[in-house]
């Protein structure tokens, strides 16, 4: 078959022109067990729909908030389906209006729309408005960020048709390998009902099963699929099925899911878990580590500035700053999709409060020029000027008050863009001044620098050109600071400087990175959470 004719082919059944993603899609020797023969029975067996007289109908539920292009495309794989659904209900869950996408589709489907109680309600509340009005024998979800493969509802539904002991099936997905990569990976898990208890990994994408009572929990905020995969399975693991057909294009670079983020931190919920009772109250003018879960009193800092160092673990502000963001940086800025030991940090002149946030991360390296000068025990000996790593290596690298260290700062940021992946971010934080130039004039003296620099090891002091010396490196950023992106009351309980911005940063050639960097950036500074991406 000719590449340009399957190209046609896959484009015109789950409605993408990402020609260069199907040629890779092609190359891969797992994609071509099932997928070049549906692309053949596509091209030369034609469009139409199957006949399925005398089978169970198919009920497909659709959740959708606020993403209406997202939405025409997830409906388009729909409609392209060998064999359509007998009932397609999208539920609104945005504020933005969807009839006239929907009314597209009208012709080629049976589809209707439901709107949740009020904008915003979450995916559980939207997808059982849809189960309550579903009649069909089968069921099938997808998400409004997804695609479905144009032979999944035909072959998930003779499946089960065809064996009435099973009631569950799940196919094989189609992932996202990165953000900026257009390789999938093939991701279907044998079923073993012990290890799906300890971790998820049933996408509700993935999924067909028999009509059932369960509903969606609306009390969660995470992990909703996986709560729900169980107790449909209830206590039966022998009526759910792994299949080999694939079901999904899942699109793990999309960074406005449907999912909450972790943002901003709840200090009440924290201190309650920790101390086993729901509302337990933070003693008066004790601090909580975010690193290390100590709750106390803090430590001056070196300078002596009050409630600063933590007892325990030694974290100064800007560490327990980074650790409170931790889980959200690393679910925006490393696809789920990604097996842990790739997700690759580097941090350079490591502090050992820094290490759970290391932990989120499979292949972390810590470097450091001279780590005897302050004690330190690294991986490797170098400096950020010249970094042992390939181009495009890490997805996050971490240098917190580093550059004012070094003499040839503007070849150390040069090698930041170097070493960081299309899709990475760098975490960076340098003592900062009011003025509008960097101060960077050779001092002599240690006494000088002290008085000038405000330590006696710093070679410059930062003005506010300090984000513009990095966009001259290559490196385009954006700085958030405890004020913009909490409440008062956390700032203080968390022990953090109000104003001590951590600076985020990426590649300046690298246009999915700038665009997860706005978003990250956004979901950091929204003060009031409302469960959905985008509305404060």
């Amino acid at each position: 078959m000719l590449a340009a004719e399957a190209d046609l082919a896959v484009s015109r059944a789950v409605g993408t022109s990402n020609t260069q993603a199907l040629r890779d899609l092609q190359a891969d020797e797992r994609f071509n067990r099932q997928a070049l023969h549906d692309i053949a029975s596509i091209l030369f067996g034609g469009p139409g729909v199957s006949e399925h007289a005398g089978q169970d109908a198919v009920g497909l539920v659709i959740p959708t908030c606020d993403r209406p292009q997202s939405l025409r495309r997830a409906l388009a794989s729909v409609a392209a389906q060998s064999r359509r659904p007998d009932k397609v209900i999208v539920v609104n869950d945005g504020q933005e209006r969807i009839e006239n996408i929907v009314l597209e589709f009208s012709g080629r489907l049976a589809i209707s729309v439901l709107h949740t109680g009020h904008p915003y309600s979450g995916p559980s509340a939207a997808r059982n408005l849809a189960l309550d009005m579903l009649d069909t024998p089968l069921v099938a979800f997808l998400d409004d960020d997804n695609l479905m493969w144009p032979r999944w509802v035909e072959r998930a539904a003779a499946f089960l048709e065809s064996d009435p002991k099973i009631d569950i099936i799940y196919g094989v997905q189609l992932r996202d390998a990165e953000f900026s990569r257009t390789t999938k990976n093939w991701f279907l898990v044998p079923f073993d009902f012990e290890e799906l208890k300890k971790g998820n990994y049933i996408d509700l994408n993935q999924l067909m099963h028999r009509k059932s009572v369960t509903r969606f929990d609306p009390l969660l905020k995470r992990l909703v699929d996986w709560d729900y995969v169980l107790r449909l399975i209830d206590s039966r693991p022998d009526r759910i099925v792994p299949v080999d057909a694939i079901s999904s294009l899942y699109l793990a670079s999309g960074f406005d899911r449907i999912s909450v983020a972790l943002w901003p931190p709840d200090n009440g919920r924290s201190i309650a878990e920790r101390e086993g009772a729901a509302g337990a109250a933070l003693p008066a003018g004790a601090r909580v580590c975010s690193c290390c879960n100590f709750t106390g009193n803090f430590l001056p800092g070196p300078d002596g500035r009050p409630n600063a160092g933590c007892p325990q673990c030694g974290s100064l502000e800007r560490h327990r700053f980074l650790q409170l963001m931790g889980p959200l940086l690393r679910s925006r800025w490393v696809p789920e999709t990604r097996p842990f030991e790739r997700a690759a940090l580097v941090e350079v002149a490591p502090s050992s409060a820094t290490l759970p946030f290391r932990r989120l991360f499979g292949n972390s390296k810590t470097v450091d020029a001279d780590p005897q000068a302050d004690g330190r025990v690294v991986d490797i000996v170098a400096s950020l000027t010249e970094l042992p790593f390939p181009g495009e290596y890490a997805d996050v690298l971490l240098a917190l008050h580093v550059l004012e260290h070094i003499p040839d700062d503007r070849k150390a940021m040069a090698e930041i863009a170097r070493v960081l992946a299309p899709t990475g971010v760098a975490v960076l934080q340098v003592p900062l001044s009011d003025r509008d130039a960097t101060d960077e004039a050779v001092l002599d003296t240690p006494e000088e620098r002290v008085a000038r620099y405000g330590q006696a090891d710093h070679v410059r002091l930062y003005g506010k050109d300090f984000l513009a010396r990095l966009n001259e490196a290559g490196l385009t950023c954006a700085a958030v600071s405890p004020r913009d992106s909490m409440s008062s009351v956390s700032i203080e309980s968390y022990g953090l400087l109000p104003d001590q911005a951590l600076v985020f940063a990426v590649r300046l050639d690298a246009p999915r990175a700038r665009e997860c960097l706005e978003y990250f950036v956004s979901s950091l500074t929204r003060q009031t959470w409302t469960g959905q991406p985008g509305k404060a």
